[in-house]
């Protein structure tokens, strides 16, 4: 029987704190080396960072707990006001932890889980922003090129974490069992 207490190992927490700063600070440097990229880049480094966390402690919540360090940080170190920040990357913890299923330690480490988690947990995260950011009047633009920009937005989001968590089943392949 699966157990979704929230109790963790001291490991289990350093792996969800590292996973949280890793995807905190390669989010930040990209966004300093490629300001034109616009933070598609932090996308890649999500989901690599989310299925790692999820893959290495094997522990259902520990994705979202990544993601709300994660978001937190966002909060603080974001020199502009965003805090759809916070709101989406936890949605995209969430989701993806509840995209394991119940049987969240048997399930974490196979390839198609990872992949299928992290898709659903990158179109959570992608319409949370753009709802908020659209909410706010980010977009002052026609609703034809609203569309497509959530259209591109979400597709770039989907390829890139997911490039990033098939980082992570090339490591699960190589170095477990």
């Amino acid at each position: 029987m699966a157990s979704y207490g929230l109790r963790l190992s001291t490991k289990q927490l350093s792996i969800i704190a590292l996973s949280a700063a890793f995807y905190v600070l390669m989010g930040a440097i990209t966004g300093l080396v490629l300001p034109a990229a616009r933070g598609y880049p932090a996308h890649f480094f999500r989901g690599l960072a989310m299925s790692a966390a999820g893959a290495y402690t094997r522990r259902m919540w520990s994705v979202t707990v990544m993601s709300l360090i994660a978001g937190v940080l966002f909060m603080v170190l974001v020199p502009a006001p965003a805090p759809y920040l916070l709101f989406s990357t936890v949605a995209a913890g969430l989701l993806y932890d509840l995209s394991m299923g119940r049987n969240y330690p048997d399930v974490c480490r196979k390839r198609r889980r990872i992949t299928m988690a992290t898709v659903v947990s990158g179109l959570g995260e992608a319409v949370v922003a753009l709802g908020i950011l659209t909410y706010v009047g980010l977009f002052n633009v026609q609703p034809s090129a609203l569309a497509v920009i959530w259209i591109v937005t979400i597709a770039a989001n989907l390829v890139l974490s997911t490039a990033g968590a098939q980082v992570t089943v090339a490591l699960l392949r190589r170095y477990t069992k």
